[in-house]
């Protein structure tokens, strides 16, 4: 016969046993959070690197139908080698077309009101590339949603003839997590016969923001050698990982088409810092490493000279 257990009461967790209890849980919370976030950050890292990887990709598709140059807008010629009149600071979706007249956002060779972003557009236009492929999740960016991409010329909102207004330009910036080589002066020009080792895409530099009048923390020009740890760096790495002036580090695209992840800016030719122009002293290169920051009128100084804007 079975024993009669009706009637009896299992023996229930006393107070201080479920305040145990709740305790680890919270405990086991506390330790797996700061995991699963950085988790989370370094599955973001692979999706920008793919991003950037595709970006290769296209531009490499561009080249292949317009004698190996990357995309590049029209504009001024440059005078003096290393000193450019492309104003391409504070100018994103200036002049970006009208659906009715697509061709009026075009700049002609006396044009020198042009953003470096323009030429990342260009495959957007062209239906080389998704204005989602322009976003680092990393990054609070979210991408152009027009219907009519083809109808416009550069990143921003709705029909601009003259210069953009100030909301125009930062939703113009806010479209785009990536900066691209400039490629307005005679040399450093993005192609695909340059060297190899160029950095020709990355996330925003740290510059970028402040220069474009949006909401940024200029870092001033690096002091740093390229001994230094990743640490000291982080101020003039991308703002996409990290935020500004506290960046992880950025994704680089290389003229070999390769992405990956850095964690300071200098690198690819001699250790050149890809978010500056070479420093020079009396037209003679002085420092590629902390080099000096872009303004309206800097363009690549030499032939391996990566200037990566914004």
């Amino acid at each position: 016969m079975r024993p009669n257990t009706q009637g009896r009461s299992r023996p229930a967790f006393t107070l201080i046993e479920l305040l145990v209890v709740v305790a680890i849980i919270a405990l086991l919370i506390s330790i797996l959070l700061p995991s699963l976030a950085r988790a989370r950050e370094l599955s973001k890292r692979s999706v920008c690197a793919a991003n950037l990887k595709g970006m290769g990709t296209g531009l490499y598709t561009y080249a292949n139908e317009n004698a190996d140059d990357m995309p590049r807008a029209n504009s001024t010629q440059v005078a003096t080698s290393g000193v450019g009149v492309v104003n391409y600071v504070a100018k994103i979706g200036t002049k970006r077309g009208q659906l009715a007249n697509p061709m009026i956002g075009e700049t002609g060779t006396n044009d020198a009101a042009v953003s470096t972003v323009r030429n990342l557009w260009t495959m957007i236009r062209l239906n080389i590339s998704s204005p989602k492929s322009f976003i680092c999740p990393s990054s609070s960016d979210q991408p152009n949603d027009e219907e009519n991409p083809q109808n416009y010329w550069d990143f921003g909102k709705g029909d601009v003839t003259g210069t953009a207004t100030a909301a125009q330009a930062k939703e113009g910036w806010n479209q785009c997590s990536y900066g691209y080589q400039v490629p307005y002066g005679d040399r450093g020009r993005p192609r695909t016969d340059c060297d190899q080792r160029m950095a020709i895409a990355a996330d925003k530099g740290p510059f970028g923001a402040v220069l474009d009048g949006q909401v940024g923390t200029d870092p001033g020009k690096p002091n740093l050698t390229t001994t230094d740890s990743p640490d000291k760096w982080s101020p003039w790495n991308s703002p996409n990982h990290g935020g500004s002036g506290a960046g992880e580090g950025q994704v680089v695209l290389y003229a070999d088409a390769h992405a990956q992840f850095e964690p300071k800016p200098t690198v690819g030719v001699a250790y050149d810092n890809i978010y500056t122009q070479w420093g020079t002293q009396n037209g003679t290169l002085t420092d590629r490493v902390q080099g000096n920051k872009p303004t309206s009128t800097e363009i690549p100084w030499g032939q391996t000279d990566s200037l990566i804007y914004p």
